[in-house]
């Protein structure tokens, strides 16, 4: 985790000192967890904060870093009329690198990207579990934390304001494959693993053009 954070922490400093143009950017998403057809698995919402950089390395070539928070609950069976109750909540931190590709006119005022990702992501999972019984109820916590190194794709359009690398505004579509059942499956080992196959969502990203190095 270390080696990762200092990692991250030298490419954007080396973005900063030899960009030619540096925009950093805030976001915000909304993803839900992808599964496979034949489980009957509920939708698990999730939302994201992010911050990080963009720069220009040629006029189509955009690498970007990236530092995410994700949290929301996760729900891996339909609720049945049980005597006992789990709610799962989750939260991921993640580091990430993505070659972003600017495919149509980069200096217009609006173009298509699209972004490979090669993503660092540590997950903490926390299941609270209510048993109600002839003498009462009881509630039990238990936490598990997982480390997972995974991929992304995504599509966007971003709309640049007044001039030419100036503030601008992305609209994305994207795909990773960060397996937030890992963690649930750890603490519960005997059950059937749910397997999860990654999140996808939507994302608004603002970039500042505060920086123009000739």
């Amino acid at each position: 985790m270390r080696k990762i954070v200092v990692l991250f922490v030298v490419l954007f400093t080396s973005f900063n000192a030899n960009a030619q143009e540096l925009r950093p950017f805030v976001g915000l998403g909304g993803f839900v967890h992808l599964y496979s057809f034949e489980k009957d698995l509920q939708s698990s919402p999730a939302a994201s904060l992010s911050a990080g950089a963009e720069y220009k390395l040629f006029g189509f070539l955009l690498p970007e870093v990236e530092a995410n928070y994700m949290f929301g609950k996760f729900k891996n069976r339909l609720e049945s009329n049980t005597p006992v109750n789990s709610d799962k909540t989750f939260s991921t931190v993640s580091f990430s690198f993505a070659p972003k590709f600017a495919i149509n006119g980069y200096g217009e005022s609006a173009y298509i990207q699209i972004f490979p990702k090669y993503i660092y992501s540590i997950i903490n999972a926390n299941e609270s579990i209510s048993t109600t019984g002839q003498f009462g109820s009881k509630i039990t916590e238990r936490s598990a934390s997982v480390s997972q190194h995974n991929l992304g794709l995504g599509v966007g359009v971003v709309i640049n304001f007044d001039t030419w690398y100036s503030n601008a505004l992305a609209i994305n579509l994207s795909y990773n494959s960060i397996r937030v059942s890992n963690a649930f499956d750890q603490l519960n080992p005997g059950s059937e693993p749910t397997n999860n196959a990654g999140v996808y969502g939507i994302e608004l990203k603002y970039y500042f053009g505060v920086k123009r190095l000739k």
